[in-house]
């Protein structure tokens, strides 16, 4: 038994030293998430590797235990970590890059972490967006995503819209680098505003819900943070040119410099874009410029970066009946369409806004007569000074200034149309020079106003939309200890946006008759007046403010880790309609009258022409609103986690609501919007395989009508005043689930399933100034998005560097969108649904092959969106032509048919 004992005791040991493992993994770019070839991983002289073409290492032979491991590469930060080898194989991964600007990144552009932020959070990576955006605007790549659906509407260059758990754009806080880009009036996103910018997007990330955003933003439905790449890593160089469908050409040049001598580092991107557009007259022309320079000065590290899109673009702004673009899909739908009836079979690429018109020389020109055409450069200056281990502190100041707005005919019902339903601009142009009488053709002259000059009936004006918006945010955080972090900050936001409507193109007359412009003193007008609706004012000026501050605490130990969050806002409006003055008396007679049109003084603005006479203008109203929300993720084993949060949303109105554009007075009845929201989710993370399910619960209370309701003045019943109908509520739960697995190293699937149940929830009347509204919408379904998806993808890489990806993603339980509002009792129509869409499928492929020479490389891909060439609804709304909640009452739009994509590359 001794000689047992002795024996065992001197054979442990040798099995202890019998027991080796191996490190391995693979190294990664973190802006570009490509491979860092050549990366050196260091444990020893014994025990060393190197990343290979792929990026991967291994490091075999290691006997069990502790090891401080060094990753380092020129032009990257050196990482420095201990890791245990308790197991035969441990895998780690590395991600590399500058540490300072990957905080930055972090902590700037308000990212979620996998594993600890308790949010549900989707990740679209620079290289999905390469692969399988194509020639399409940035949302559409998100239509995979949970609880996301994008359409293109009316099939306009820069037209798209999102919605996330059924709320539109308007209630999704967007930003590009931490910089909030909603419109400070309506919260709409532009994206004809950030054409070129997947060409420097380093990440999308999608957090879905109130999110864990620090600012107080309008995240109701989530929030969307484009993140651009960084300066530094290794240096590349890019060219690419593009074509697709509908003749769209796009060539675009990329540089970044990596982390120069001295701390510099530059990343610059230019395109340039092209196409007449899949649907019939949809030209776009416009360009794209970005630049970014970092400097690193001891612990501070300096960014400026300004980019803008230059871009015209013709739209299709107006849905129609089923039957006007296909008969035979409307007779499918129910709808009885006789054959031969007028405007019917029009085509699905067919636009009522197009037309030809004759130049000078005799060419037939393609025109529109919808026409958006906008600017709108950002500059942002950030520093992030790393105080020392504990302390980070980030400043950042931007400026916008948009200049740009929407052209198009200014009698709508007198556009003259050719036998196939398109503009007839020749027509036009010589109604315009001609009159005909008794049968007699004279010229175009109206002696009321010249006996010489031709005056124009139809002519072109601009909405012009221009605004200058600055803010700034201040943020720090504070590692208190190994497990709390405290950080808090300000956020300030100042916007005017300006508003007028502009003659652009007297269509051959020589000057037009402005007869709905009250206040003009003579109503001939010429290209470049300013001019006015019949029931818009002609010139006005919103002004908003936005004063907010927050602050977050979160703790983080062993497996647990959550946080709190709190957030305020204060916002400031102010409307100034110079269209209409009033009559005061100044007593300083020192006021300077200067030679512009409108000059200020102490706040207030005047005609020049007259002191005596003083713009209509409000004062600022104030309105205060708040966010509280808090949450905790549970790390269960080292695959899998569950977390959870809740949050209370008190949302100041949007300007639309709070300022009435034709009167320029404070709505009655102005109050906050107010949303709860609860999540639960649970994450797996494997080598093979990971998924992510959740569940949501919002309740949004106090939706208000937009824009308001007109109503008589209780103090004046001959007079009318603009008020909001509040209490329309709704609820929106659902169930996301997605996921990917990896049955070989060469094969990857990829799953999603999006469960939505959102329905309006009020039946009430509502007493509104003294005049009662009546709405009866409970248990209707939300229009307006899909509110279940399904998607399913499988990628192939048969050899290194090729691909083949083919997607298809179910659109089901698409309601079309309607007013709620209109929904009552006394009209019979209390409780009716909205009509539901058909559903319908679309899929895509992908592929490409990169060519490797030495350090550069040439890269080919390809893209075919709707490859079936599906004919489906992709947008409609209800009670377009009739109150009828059917197919028949629809305004609709068709998606669009099947398109393709080419594109040719070379990096070095």
């Amino acid at each position: 038994m001794i000689k047992k004992i002795i024996f065992l005791v001197f054979l442990l040991p040798l099995i202890a030293f019998a027991q080796n493992g191996t490190l391995k993994g693979k190294i990664t770019d973190h802006s570009t998430n490509e491979p860092v070839i050549g990366a050196y991983v260091y444990i020893s002289d014994e025990y060393r590797s190197r990343a290979d073409m792929d990026g991967n290492y291994s490091i075999q032979n290691l006997p069990y235990g502790k090891y401080e491991v060094k990753i380092s590469m020129i032009t990257y930060d050196t990482i420095v970590t201990t890791i245990s080898i308790t197991e035969p194989v441990v895998t780690k991964d590395f991600s590399m890059g500058d540490t300072q600007v990957m905080e930055e990144v972090i902590v700037v552009g308000q990212l979620a972490i996998d594993r600890k932020t308790p949010v549900a959070v989707s990740r679209i990576s620079a290289k999905q967006i390469s692969e399988e955006l194509g020639s399409q605007e940035l949302p559409m790549v998100l239509n995979s995503t949970p609880g996301v659906h994008a359409t293109q509407q009316g099939g306009g260059d820069g037209d798209a819209r999102i919605s996330i758990r059924g709320f539109n754009q308007r209630n999704i806080g967007v930003m590009i680098d931490g910089v909030p880009v909603n419109d400070m009036e309506n919260g709409w996103v532009y994206w004809s505003n950030w054409f070129g910018l997947d060409q420097i997007t380093n990440q999308i990330q999608v957090q879905r819900g109130l999110g864990a955003t620090k600012l107080a933003m309008p995240s109701v439905g989530g929030t969307m943070n484009i993140i651009t790449q960084p300066t530094g890593g290794k240096r590349e160089i890019k060219v690419n040119q593009e074509y697709g469908s509908g003749n769209f050409l796009r060539t675009s040049l990329s540089y970044k410099s990596g982390q120069l001598k001295n701390g510099w580092g530059i990343l610059f991107s230019g395109s340039y874009k092209k196409g007449d557009g899949w649907v019939d007259g949809l030209s776009t022309e416009g360009g794209f410029y970005y630049l970014k320079i970092q400097k690193r000065v001891g612990k501070h590290l300096f960014s400026l970066s300004g980019f803008g899109a230059p871009q015209e673009h013709a739209q299709r702004s107006y849905n129609q009946p089923i039957q006007y673009w296909d008969a035979d899909y409307a007779r499918e739908q129910g709808i009885a369409v006789e054959d031969g009836s007028p405007l019917t079979d029009l085509g699905i690429r067919h636009n009522q806004h197009f037309g030809y018109i004759t130049d000078e020389n005799g060419n037939s020109i393609a025109k529109s007569e919808r026409r958006n055409y906008y600017h709108k450069p950002q500059i942002t200056l950030k520093d992030f000074w790393k105080v020392n281990d504990k302390l980070s502190i980030s400043n950042m100041a931007y400026i916008s200034i948009g200049r740009g707005g929407g052209e198009r005919l200014r009698n709508s019902s007198g556009i003259v149309y050719d036998e196939n339903g398109n503009v007839d601009w020749d027509k036009i142009v010589s109604n315009n020079q001609e009159v005909t009488l008794f049968g007699q053709t004279y010229p175009s002259i109206d002696p009321t106003y010249s006996s010489t000059l031709l005056k124009s009936s139809q002519v072109m004006t601009s909405s012009v939309n221009n605004h200058v918006w600055v803010g700034g945010v201040s943020q720090f955080d504070y590692d208190v200890n190994e497990y709390w972090k405290i950080s808090g900050g300000l956020d300030y936001r100042y916007y005017e946006g300006e508003h007028y409507t502009e003659l652009t193109e007297l269509l051959g007359g020589d000057y037009w008759i402005n007869s709905q412009d009250q206040n003009a003193t003579t109503n001939m007008k010429v290209e470049g007046d300013k001019v006015g609706w019949e029931a818009y004012h002609n010139h006005r000026d919103a002004l908003v403010q936005w004063a907010g501050a927050f602050g977050q605490a979160e703790y983080s130990k062993g497996r647990w880790s959550t946080f709190v969050n709190l957030s305020t806002v204060v916002n400031g409006y102010r409307g100034i309609d110079y269209s209409e003055k009033r009559e005061l008396h100044l007593s300083d007679t020192t006021l300077y009258i200067g030679g512009n049109d409108i000059v200020e003084y102490n706040g207030q603005f005047y005609d020049s022409s007259n002191p005596d006479l003083e713009y209509n203008q409000t004062e600022w109203k104030w309105l205060a609103g708040f966010t509280a929300k808090a949450g905790a993720n549970f790390n269960v084993t080292e695959n899998s986690n569950i977390f959870v949060n809740a949050g209370y949303l008190s949302r100041t109105p949007q300007f639309s609501n709070v300022i009435d554009n034709n009167t320029n007075m404070f709505f009655e009845e102005i109050m906050n919007e107010n949303i709860t929201a609860f999540e639960a989710g649970y994450g797996y993370r494997s080598k093979k395989f990971s998924a992510n399910v959740n569940a949501y619960y919002t309740i949004w209370d106090n939706k208000p009508f937009p824009y308001g309701v007109s109503v008589p003045d209780p103090n004046d019943p001959t007079e009318f005043i603009t008020a909001n109908v509040n209490g329309m509520d709704a609820l929106h739960m659902g169930i996301e689930f997605d996921a990917v697995y990896k049955i070989h190293k060469k094969v990857a699937l990829e799953g999603m399933v999006s469960l939505g149940d959102w329905t309006w929830q009020s039946s009430e009347q509502i007493d509104v100034v003294g005049q009662v509204f009546e709405f009866d919408a409970k248990g209707v379904h939300v229009g307006d998005a899909a509110q279940s998806t399904y998607a399913g993808a499988i990628r192939f890489e048969p050899i290194k560097r090729l691909y083949f990806k083919v997607g298809y993603t179910y659109f089901d339980r698409y309601y079309s969108d309607f007013d709620p509002f209109s929904l009552s009792v006394s009209s019979g129509n209390g409780g009716t649904e909205s009509w539901q869409i058909p559903s319908y499928g679309l899929l895509s492929f992908h592929t490409g092959y990169r060519f490797k020479f030495n350090k550069s490389s040439l890269i080919i891909r390809g893209n075919v969106f709707n490859a079936l060439n599906t004919l489906y609804i992709s947008d409609a709304r209800n009670n377009q032509n009739g109150s009828y909640f059917d197919a028949a009452s629809s305004g609709v739009f068709f998606g669009q048919g099947i398109r393709v994509n080419f594109s040719l590359g070379f990096e070095f």
